[in-house]
């Protein structure tokens, strides 16, 4: 008598497919982990290009002269490396009239030294709300809203690509992440801004950013030339209580970036906290104090030295700057002194 098959549908077959999945789906889970984790080199190459991203509107919610605050970070700390947003709403305050005072100011006085800058271009860029979208566009319907957003995108990159201070454009902050006062995002029209910049400007790369350690990095770092990422090592949560990342070792971000290298070219650092988890211009420093103090600096620039990632931006040099100026503290901006006097930059 014939053998009668098991039917390929059967529960016994389903079971067995079932378990070899989750048997291969568990050992890579395995791999990747051990590969992220798993060892602590002793010693790595420092960075070999520091810099910091400066935020001239954050300076001024301080209370601080924002260009005082730029010529002390080049002629004190010696910065040479910059990102600089081009804010929409300071730039374009009212549709087609553009006021260019600060990122002129701004580039100019870092190219008078020989610096070099990112400039971060689009609706969502550094610092909050995030999101800087002027009110008579936000007002606007979608396309149109994003047409504007296109023109404004021409206006900086025509004004600003031959600038000897320029090394590169940073399309987008983060513009996958939900975070901050924003629109829903739109992958398929940060595309179309890409490619703008591209086509306006392709004598320069064009870098965008992802959270460093609550995204993938895959999907935006695949549509540029450099992928920037954020390093956070102390926060607090939304019910106000402190999260630290001390489960992440410093090699953590450059074994992400070798995982990722099918299809992100390039990861360096741009945004390394330096600076409190808080509402600066409202707290107290008795609560800004609960998540950086100069121990946690000096701990996150001997954290930077171990990561292996050739290029790093700091997070937080207005706030140093206010510190000294503000509340006569200097222990933040001398240790930032001695670091990048030490660098290369």
């Amino acid at each position: 008598m014939a053998r009668r098959l098991i039917p390929s549908h059967s529960p016994r077959w389903a079971f067995t497919a079932v378990l070899w999945t989750t048997a291969a789906i568990g050992g890579l889970a395995i791999c990747i982990a051990g590969f992220l984790w798993i060892g602590n080199p002793k010693a790595s190459a420092p960075p070999q290009k520091i810099g910091v991203t400066f935020s001239a509107p954050y300076a001024r919610e301080l209370g601080l002269n924002w260009r005082d605050a730029l010529t002390a970070i080049l002629d004190d700390l010696d910065v040479r490396q910059f990102r600089i947003p081009a804010y929409w709403s300071i730039v374009e305050p009212s549709e087609g009239q553009f006021n260019w005072s600060e990122t002129d100011f701004e580039m100019d006085e870092i190219g008078r030294r020989n610096g070099r800058v990112t400039m971060a271009v689009g609706a969502k860029l550094p610092r909050w709300p995030e999101c800087w979208i002027p009110e008579w566009a936000a007002s606007k319907p979608t396309r149109e809203a994003q047409a504007a957003r296109m023109n404004y995108l021409e206006a900086v990159v025509a004004r600003y690509k031959n600038h000897p201070a320029l090394e590169a454009w940073q399309v987008e902050n983060e513009a996958l992440f939900p975070f901050g006062v924003c629109p829903k995002p739109d992958r398929a029209f940060f595309k179309q801004e890409i490619e703008l910049v591209r086509t306006l400007d392709p004598n320069h790369p064009v870098y965008t950013t992802d959270s460093g350690e609550l995204s993938t990095w895959i999907s935006v770092g695949a549509l540029v030339d450099q992928l920037g990422v954020s390093v956070y090592r102390v926060v607090l949560t939304p019910k106000g209580k402190i999260w630290r990342y001390t489960w992440i070792p410093p090699y953590w971000y450059a074994r992400r970036a070798a995982l990722v290298s099918f299809a992100v070219k390039n990861v360096y650092i741009s945004e390394f906290q330096m600076e409190p988890w808080a509402n600066v211009a409202a707290d107290p420093l008795s609560v800004q104090f609960r998540t950086f103090t100069p121990a946690h600096m000096a701990s996150n620039f001997a954290f930077a030295n171990r990561m292996g990632i050739r290029e790093i931006s700091f997070w937080g040099v207005e706030w140093w700057w206010w510190m000294k100026t503000k509340h006569n503290d200097s222990r933040f901006w001398d240790l930032a002194r001695i670091y990048f006097h030490a660098h290369p930059r």
